[in-house]
């Protein structure tokens, strides 16, 4: 049995639905701490959950459009890049869960600053279906138009994650989670989002995630070190630390 089967094993014999047992419940209990991310194959339920409030209100730089990218804490900080996919449900399982308890206690008391980075495409094809790369510009698309409200619409996406098997990132979608999480320049996004406003930056992130050796997500890139935070949490908290600790 694969571990894809044995996730949707268990899954199923806890009453289903992808927060009612988490992957990294999952890997801790079963022993599958080696597996290293959203490389494909899985899938999810919806579940109209609650965003996680540590996230949604993390702080904003004080240039947020000094930053093409999404980015939590003072920019002056030593940054944290965390590559993830919004049709990873392992991301789903980190952004909901772990990365609130980042933001706590490294981003809100000035230790670190956070980038978020989209990955995309791998090997220049669409990584996690054809979908993926307008849902990376969507995320980008609110951060350039609307920075105060995208850490509480990135949260408010993972947390409400459609099932990765469907290709539900269209524009239309994207904005309707832009409105139900209080984005306000939605027009302008759905213009962004038409115009494939920034697919060059969704490109440049593939590349940069080649070059820092990431294969699957999510993942955090810390002083050169990659980590997958889902199966080694002490050594992400660890790696932090240093890093703050070294500024």
């Amino acid at each position: 049995m694969t571990d894809s089967e044995r996730i949707s094993t268990m899954l199923t014999s806890s009453g289903g639905g992808h927060r009612l047992l988490t992957r990294r419940q999952f890997l801790a209990t079963s022993g599958v701490l080696a597996l290293s991310g959203c490389l494909g194959g899985e899938n999810n339920e919806s579940t109209n959950a609650a965003v996680d409030d540590a996230v949604a209100n993390a702080p904003d730089p004080d240039d947020p459009t000094s930053s093409t990218y999404a980015r939590a804490g003072a920019a002056d900080r030593p940054t944290v890049t965390y590559y993830g996919n919004w049709k990873c449900p392992y991301c789903a399982d980190f952004s909901t869960d772990f990365l609130g308890n980042i933001v706590t206690d490294y981003v809100e008391p000035g230790d670190i600053s956070l980038q978020f980075r989209a990955l995309a495409y791998i090997d220049g094809e669409p990584f996690l279906a054809s979908d993926a790369p307008r849902a990376a510009q969507g995320g980008l698309g609110v951060w350039n138009v609307a920075p105060e409200t995208y850490w509480r619409y990135h949260e408010y996406v993972f947390a409400n994650q459609p099932p990765e098997g469907e290709e539900w990132a269209t524009t239309n979608k994207l904005v309707s989670f832009a409105e139900e999480a209080g984005v306000t320049e939605t027009e302008q996004l759905r213009t962004k989002i038409q115009e494939q406003a920034y697919e060059s930056p969704v490109r440049e992130t593939s590349q940069a995630a080649a070059d820092a050796g990431v294969s699957g997500t999510p993942a955090l890139v810390i002083d050169g070190e990659t980590v997958n935070p889902l199966s080694d949490e002490q050594r992400t908290r660890t790696l932090i630390e240093q890093l703050a600790d070294g500024s």
